[in-house]
């Protein structure tokens, strides 16, 4: 082989111009298709946008630069539109779904793609997963489920002197959570007295049944219980007949409910995507555990705690959101 003292002006220039092109090409930025995820999201809201966020940044944080495809689910999505076919048709290597909605649209059609849901209420209950300790089935994920013994444990916080606790639900849904509430109640010396229905125009019924033998009102998350016309109604006459109720959420606090818990929904998206990451990293996610959140927030109406007459001392209103 020549060395460049031995080479002519022409082959001397010639080796310039391969050597320069060499450097030239291993330095340049190689693109590399990035595999794609969809993420579908039942409503365009806040908390879901924020769950979200936190989902995709726990990605980044282990690694995984995915191509992130966001979609948001239409009121009047069926199961054979063209969203569900586009999703099939692109063959994510991840579906993450954001609330039930959107959870329902993707179970009923695809069993193959892996499955993580995020901000899902009742997982089990709702026919999701087999149980909370293993799906059996393609999908895993993070649920809002505080834990039954963290209700009570605050309901008892905020009225000592409780001993029986009311529940409205519809068998068809939230049998199994009842039948857990009932146990976990027990468990701390409460009685859980459940009135069964099967349509929200049995509410009001039900409701008054309940007059006078029950310390407070816990709820359940049951599509037939709380229609936006009983949810009125159960709010109207708890603070007529001065029955404490413990709401679902914070929006049922600030409409006159006593009390509710709520979950960390940046930390129910860092539990979604540590779960991704797992299934990502090969982990099938049939054999994953559903995660519940661990960072709760009461929220505690303070005229309605008045209204009551309850006194609510100062170390009970500690790291409790007060509304008024």
């Amino acid at each position: 082989m020549k060395n460049l003292a031995g080479l002519t002006k022409v082959e001397k220039v010639a080796s310039c111009i391969c050597l320069c092109f060499l450097i030239l090409l291993s330095s340049a930025p190689v693109t590399v298709a990035r595999e794609l995820v969809i993420a579908l999201k039942s409503l365009e809201v806040k908390p879901y946008r924020i769950a979200l966020r936190s989902f995709k940044k726990t990605l980044k944080k282990n690694g995984y630069h995915l191509n992130i495809e966001e979609h948001i689910l239409q009121e009047d999505s069926k199961p054979n539109d063209g969203l569900l076919a586009d999703i099939k048709g692109k063959s994510p290597r991840l579906i993450v779904t954001l609330g039930s909605a959107a959870t329902s649209y993707i179970a009923k059609d695809i069993k193959d793609t892996p499955v993580v849901f995020c901000m899902v209420l009742n997982p089990t209950a709702s026919g999701f997963i087999q149980s909370m300790n293993a799906s059996g089935n393609n999908m895993t994920g993070a649920s809002l489920d505080i834990p039954l013994e963290v209700q009570f444990e605050a309901l008892r916080s905020l009225i000592p002197s409780a001993r029986k606790v009311g529940v409205i639900y519809n068998p068809q849904e939230t049998e199994s959570v009842i039948q857990e509430a009932t146990k976990a109640a027990g468990e701390i010396g409460l009685e859980l007295v459940s009135i069964p229905i099967i349509s929200e125009h049995e509410v009001p019924e039900a409701l008054r049944t309940l007059d006078g033998k029950v310390d407070a009102l816990w709820s359940v998350a049951d599509s037939t219980v709380f229609s936006p016309g009983s949810t009125k109604f159960i709010l109207l006459h708890t603070l007529r007949n001065k029955i404490p109720f413990i709401g679902l959420s914070p929006a049922f606090v600030k409409a006159g409910a006593l009390m509710a818990l709520a979950a960390d929904y940046q930390e129910v998206g860092t539990q979604c995507g540590e779960l991704a990451v797992r299934v990502l990293s090969g982990d099938q996610p049939s054999s994953l555990p559903i995660t519940m959140p661990e960072r709760i927030t009461m929220y505690l109406n303070l005229n309605t705690a008045e209204i009551l007459g309850l006194e609510i001392s100062s170390d009970r209103m500690k790291g409790t959101v007060l509304i008024k």
